[in-house]
């Protein structure tokens, strides 16, 4: 990337480079060339003068940085050198014949001014220039305004057919830094979700045994706890290395062991005569069944029974329902202080599920997922 970066950055600076030259060449040649016979002083501080005034526009081409002052009043020198239109043949520093060449050197710096600024504002700048220019070149206008028409239109183009692939360069630079920092966010909220879901429950489950250890004192909850710590701890690392994949017939035994450790009964119904699930339905299906089991621990505190009901239906859908008593506090009223039904949302979600929770009755509440069997033709 940071190779296609520089590659980028080197072509939009000779483009820029190569239009500032072509853009200064022509008309500083075209007075070098006037002054060559019998270069006159007035004709010299003319000329200083423009070329001045065209280098600093013609810098903010080149480094494509902003000149710092407002366009519209770089533009009213042009009326200046649209004078010399009337001025300088009348001195005899011009033949009639230079003329409509003057007035075309004496546009562009208009024209380069007020190239990117709005089609309206580079309209009425055009229109103003040729017609200074076909009043300053009275009696015979047309060449004049003809020749500032055409290098007004010619500077105009020629600045937006070279810079416009420079901005498009530039736009897929910035599209490519966002998406880039896109894929950052999503990967962070994937680790973030992967340890929430995966810590949940491991961790009430340590708490739980430690209490019963603490409680009688058996040797064997400690071992317990160690071996869970241990695998939360294989757990982790597989989240960051995005190689976390719940089993859901795992989650669903280890739902059942976490539930009865603490005194639950738990029931889990699975018809098996439905077609097979596909990969990605039984990955969801296992973050709900351990969001579900950690949910029952956290705001369940006096829960007896829960239900794990998994159908598939003849609608070409799956359906995971759990169902427990002893609700304390419904999971969206501790919405800011967890993430887990919100991150089992964002799962269910993509896939074209559905994900629906509350209360049944008093003190039962449900979950309810229902996701279609991708790829079941």
């Amino acid at each position: 990337m940071n190779t296609t970066r520089r590659d980028a950055a080197k072509v939009a600076r000779q483009a820029r480079q190569a239009l500032a030259v072509c853009l200064a060449a022509p008309p500083l040649v075209f007075l070098l060339i006037a002054e060559l016979p019998s270069p006159h002083p007035a004709l010299v501080l003319v000329s200083l003068l423009y070329a001045s005034h065209l280098g600093a526009l013609i810098r903010s081409v080149w480094t494509g940085r902003p000149v710092g002052v407002s366009p519209l009043v770089l533009v009213a020198p042009t009326l200046l050198w649209l004078a010399c239109l009337w001025v300088l043949p009348l001195a005899g520093l011009f033949e009639k014949a230079h003329i409509a060449p003057l007035a075309g050197v004496a546009v562009v710096p208009a024209a380069v001014a007020v190239a990117d600024l709005t089609p309206r504002v580079r309209l009425l700048t055009g229109v103003a220039c040729v017609a200074a220019a076909a009043v300053f070149a009275l009696p015979g206008p047309l060449p004049a305004a003809l020749a500032a028409a055409v290098v007004f239109a010619t500077v105009i183009l020629a600045i937006h057919s070279t810079l416009w692939p420079v901005s498009v360069m530039a736009r897929l630079e910035a599209a490519a830094e966002v998406t880039a920092l896109l894929a950052v966010a999503e990967e962070r909220l994937r680790m973030s979700r992967d340890l929430h879901d995966t810590l949940g429950r491991n961790l009430a489950v340590i708490a739980l045994k430690s209490e019963l250890a603490t409680r009688t004192g058996r040797v064997e909850e400690l071992a317990e706890v160690e071996a869970l710590a241990r695998k939360a701890q294989s757990e982790i690392r597989a989240v960051v290395n995005a190689a976390r994949t719940p089993s859901l017939h795992d989650e669903l035994d280890g739902a059942r062991s976490l539930l009865h450790a603490s005194g639950v009964q738990c029931t889990v119904a699975h018809d098996n005569g439905g077609p097979p699930l596909p990969d990605e339905v039984r990955e969801v299906l296992g973050w709900a069944v351990r969001e579900a089991a950690t949910n029952v621990m956290r705001h369940a505190p006096k829960a007896t029974a829960c239900t794990f009901t998994l159908t598939p239906s003849r609608a070409g859908e799956v359906t995971l329902q759990v169902v427990n008593d002893g609700v304390h506090s419904l999971p969206e009223q501790s919405a800011k202080q967890g993430t887990g039904l919100v991150g089992l949302e964002q799962r269910v979600t993509p896939l074209g599920g559905r994900l629906e929770h509350g209360l049944l009755t008093r003190g039962v509440y449900q979950l309810l997922i229902t996701l279609p069997l991708l790829g079941k033709e």
